[in-house]
C-alpha cells in the first residue's frame, strides 16, 4: 500500500508557506507528518509539492539513505488551483508506480502530531473489513485525514474539483466506511496548523512533548 502526503495545495491564513515553519529550531512543521507516514509500514510515499517549493523543510529526510527508495517527490503544477489537484497528482503517481495498488493512505503536511499508531489503526480497520471503501479520522464530527481509501474510490478521488478534499466522498451513500472518532487529549493529535494561533499551539505542544521524553 502506498501513502500520499499532501504538502501542496494547502491554503494558509498566515500569508506565507506553512511547512517550512519550525516548531522548534531545526524541526520543520512539514517534516513531522511525513516522518510518520514513512514509519507506518507503508510502501512508497508520494509527497505532492508545489512547483515553487524549494523543499528545504524535507532536505534532511531526502538525504536519509533509509528513505532513498521509499520517498518520491511529485510536483503538482496545478496545486494553486485547489486541493483536488494535489490529490489527483498523488493518486496518479501511486497508480503509475503500482498499477495494482488496492488502497492509498492520505496524510496532510500540516497535521504534525498524527502518529504511526493512528495510521496503523486505520490500516487494521480496512484489513479486518474488506468490504469497506475507506476508513478515516474525525474530531467533533468533522471527518479528516489520515484516511485510507480503497481502489473502489479512485475514480471519484480523481474526479474531485477545485479546493475540494475527500470529505465530500466520505459523506456519500455510495461508499461504505468506518470513522474513528477522537476526543479529549487524543483529539489534539489531529491539530491542523492553519493560522498563527494554531501554530503557537503546535509550538507549545511540541515543546511539552519533547520535555516529557
Amino acid at each position: 500500500m502506498s501513502g500520499i502526503y499532501l504538502a501542496a495545495g494547502q491554503s494558509s491564513r498566515m500569508g506565507k508557506p506553512k511547512l517550512p515553519l519550525e516548531l522548534s529550531p531545526g524541526v520543520a512543521l512539514g517534516s513531522m507528518a511525513l516522518r510518520v507516514l514513512l514509519a507506518s509500514g507503508l510502501g512508497r510515499i508520494f509527497a505532492v509539492v508545489r512547483p515553487d517549493d524549494p523543499l528545504h523543510w524535507l532536505q534532511e529526510i531526502r538525504n536519509d539513505p533509509r528513505y532513498a527508495t521509499q520517498l518520491h517527490i511529485v510536483v503538482c503544477e496545478e496545486a494553486s488551483l485547489g486541493m483536488s489537484y494535489s490529490i489527483r497528482a498523488g493518486v496518479d503517481a501511486a497508480l503509475s508506480s503500482l498499477p495494482e495498488s488496492d488502497a492509498v493512505v492520505i496524510g496532510l503536511g500540516d497535521q504534525p502530531f498524527v502518529t504511526a499508531a493512528m495510521v496503523r489503526r486505520l490500516l487494521a480497520v480496512m484489513e479486518d473489513n474488506p468490504m469497506l471503501d475507506y476508513a478515516a479520522s474525525s474530531v467533533e464530527g468533522i471527518v479528516m485525514p489520515p484516511a485510507v481509501i480503497r481502489q473502489s474510490m479512485f475514480p471519484s478521488l480523481r474526479g474531485l474539483r477545485g479546493d475540494m478534499g475527500a470529505r465530500k466522498l466520505f459523506s456519500s451513500a455510495e461508499y461504505a466506511g468506518e470513522i474513528i472518532a477522537y476526543g479529549g487529549e487524543e483529539a489534539d493529535l489531529l491539530l491542523d496548523v492553519d493560522d498563527e494561533q494554531s501554530l503557537r499551539v503546535a509550538e507549545r505542544r511540541y515543546r511539552r512533548n519533547r520535555d516529557r521524553r
